[in-house]
Formats: C-alpha cells, sequence, structure tokens
C-alpha cells in the first residue's frame, strides 16, 4: 500500500502545483492560490472519508478514488499535449487553463477521499498483531524515499517527456485500483482479531494463508 500510495502522483501534484499552474499561463499569485484551494479541497475531503470509510466501505473508496485520480490525470495529460504540444511552445487559452486546476482539484478530492486516509486504515487494520508495529515502519520508510526519488526525477520527466508524466501515473493509478478489486479484502467491520480468518477464505491469497491450529484445552484437574 505504501508504493501505491507513492506511485498515485500525489507527491509531485502537492509539491510542484504552483509550478503546474505557472506553466499553463497563471501568474505566480494566482499559481500560489489555486495552491492553496487544492489545500482546502484536501481538507474537506478527508473530512468526507472519516465519515464514509465505515458505510462505504474500505475497499470501495479506494476504487472509486482510483478511478477519479485516473480520469483527471488522463483529462490532464489529453490537455497539456493539445494545448502545449510536445515541445511546451504553444500557449495555453484560459480556458483550458482553468479546466487544468479543476482537474488536479478533482485528482486532489479523489485522493483524498480514498488512497490518503484509508490506505493508513487498511494497513492497519488487515495486518496482524505481531507484525503490525514492523509493516507501519516499513511503510513509513518507503514513503519517505518514494518521495524524495519522485521529488527529484519529476522536473527532469516533465521536461523530458511532457505530458507523458502524467500519463506515467495514469498507468499506476489503473494497475493499483485493479490490484486493490482485485486482491484486497474488505476488512469494514471485521474485528481485528477475525482478520485471519478473512485472509483464509480470500479466493486467492487462501492458498498462502495456513488456517490456525486450533487451540488445546488444558486439563484443569489436579494430578
Amino acid at each position: 500500500m505504501a508504493v501505491f500510495v507513492e506511485l498515485t502522483g500525489v507527491v509531485v501534484v502537492s509539491l510542484f502545483t504552483p509550478l503546474l499552474f505557472y506553466t499553463v499561463g497563471f501568474a505566480s499569485r494566482r499559481a500560489i492560490l489555486g495552491s492553496v484551494i487544492t489545500d482546502v479541497v484536501c481538507l474537506a475531503s478527508v473530512a468526507a472519508a472519516a465519515l464514509a470509510v465505515d458505510p462505504v466501505g474500505r475497499r470501495c473508496l479506494l476504487v472509486l478514488g482510483g478511478a477519479v485520480m485516473a480520469l483527471s490525470l488522463a483529462a490532464t495529460a489529453w490537455i497539456f499535449g493539445a494545448e502545449l504540444g510536445a515541445d511546451g511552445g504553444k500557449a495555453m487559452p484560459r480556458g483550458c487553463a482553468a479546466g487544468v486546476v479543476a482537474l488536479v482539484c478533482v485528482y486532489v478530492a479523489g485522493f483524498c477521499v480514498s488512497w490518503g486516509p484509508v490506505s493508513v486504515v487498511v494497513t492497519s487494520e488487515v495486518f496482524p498483531l505481531e507484525v503490525r508495529p514492523a509493516v507501519l515502519g516499513l511503510g513509513g520508510a518507503i514513503n519517505g524515499a518514494l518521495t524524495f526519488a519522485q521529488s527529484q526525477a519529476f522536473l527532469p520527466m516533465l521536461c523530458g517527456i511532457k505530458y507523458g508524466a502524467f500519463a506515467f501515473y495514469v498507468g499506476w493509478v489503473v494497475v493499483m485500483t485493479a490490484f486493490v478489486a482485485v486482491f484486497l479484502p474488505e476488512s469494514k467491520g471485521v474485528p481485528i482479531e477475525a482478520m485471519a480468518a478473512v485472509w483464509e477464505q480470500h479466493w486467492y491469497w487462501k492458498r498462502f494463508v495456513r488456517p490456525a491450529a486450533p487451540a488445546q484445552q488444558k486439563d484443569d484437574e489436579p494430578a
């Protein structure tokens, strides 16, 4: 989950939002204002996720958010490619620039209502208590490493393959959304102690999970 969250592209969108808005024709102040707007959208979406995660379910939110992110990123890539061209030599019309801002807000909403907060919930629920601290620590290390790598690589990607940088993340979002839809068991309403049984009954993971041995009853009678 940690790898998937980083490969949604949210790191580069959050770090380089002012640059993206400046690229499509906004002045510096308006570009920064657009970044503030996306932050407000993110906060509102996280609040919506907190209300919806139990009634809707973890897997449903992840799939829905993945679909929203993939569509918004694909539309952003299309606008960049059609209006700026492969060499970035064209000027983007104001209407298309406003469309990019709207699409970025839709993308941020899709992430913050699903993969952002829900991935943390899923990670804390699906692993046994014995390995959960190690898993969460490993996930944090992976997040940090991938954040650093993407922050260093995105600008060369954007300069090198232009709108293909967004298409790159579209591909990853499609892969991770399909993976969750097929392979992730739903943990809504499942006690943490019962997650082992959920893995044992899953159509795919049951072949790798060994059923727990029944506990032996101790003889309480005196010797």
